[in-house]
């Protein structure tokens, strides 16, 4: 297996429940970690936790994933505290459950721009600070829901099919900077975040953890060994 120690890892909306998951895990191996996320004092706050568990040098930074100016500070300062970026993992997703009929233009742009735009924008200014020979990856977290059609959320459906399609051919561009691109689809997952109040199983879902353990396992695989999509889910759902 690869090690993790003192590898780079950017962690784009790091305080999560997914996010929090993996830092959690990353940090035992003694990686040193770039957390992104919304939340400047929640950033700040996991680093801390990140710090104890183990890891190795921990930046913080807000960000606004969709805002061009913000990811392009947040991936500078990724350059000048590390000098490079061994792996990306970009984890922003949102959905609005709702009939294309009731459903606002602006929410379809918010769920377009965070599953795609966002990452889009971290993988344009991510990829000129690696290195051909730190055998980098640049990752993320899809869903199910790219294959899958759900009726109460085409529009999130079709903005994670778009986000796979764009990582295959991030695949393809970047495989002459020696990059490998991963495409992690879990299916539900139990996080306050993207749920909130909906009537849906949570019991029955994957716990942030098991997804954390999946990423970990993949990130070690080692670099002659390219992941190109990851597709899990509970059993416990699927047997409904």
């Amino acid at each position: 297996m690869n090690t993790l120690k003192d590898k780079t890892i950017v962690l784009i909306g790091a305080t999560g429940g997914i996010g929090q998951a993996v830092v959690s895990k990353l940090a035992k191996h003694g990686a040193n970690l770039a957390l992104g996320g919304r939340n400047q004092s929640a950033l700040n706050s996991l680093a801390d936790s990140a710090r104890a568990a183990g890891a190795g040098t921990v930046s913080a930074q807000a960000l606004d994933v969709i805002d061009e100016a913000s990811v392009a500070s947040f991936y500078k300062s990724v350059s000048d505290s590390f000098g490079h970026a061994d792996i990306l993992l970009y984890l922003p997703g949102m959905s609005i459950a709702a009939p294309v009929t009731d459903m606002d233009l602006s929410d379809y742009d918010q769920i377009v721009d965070v599953n795609l735009k966002g990452l889009f924008l971290s993988a344009k200014y991510y990829l000129p600070i690696t290195q051909p020979e730190r055998d980098p990856m640049l990752t993320f977290v899809s869903s199910q829901a790219a294959s899958r059609a759900n009726p109460n959320a085409p529009v999130y459906c079709a903005a994670k099919a778009a986000a796979a399609m764009l990582g295959q051919g991030l695949g393809l561009q970047a495989m002459s900077k020696n990059v490998r691109v991963t495409n992690f689809k879990p299916g539900p997952v139990d996080t306050d975040g993207f749920w909130g109040d909906r009537p849906v199983p949570r019991e029955k879902f994957m716990q942030a953890s098991d997804v954390a353990e999946v990423i970990e396992f993949v990130f070690a695989l080692p670099t002659h060994v390219v992941m190109h999509e990851v597709s899990f889910e509970s059993f416990t759902f699927l047997k409904k």
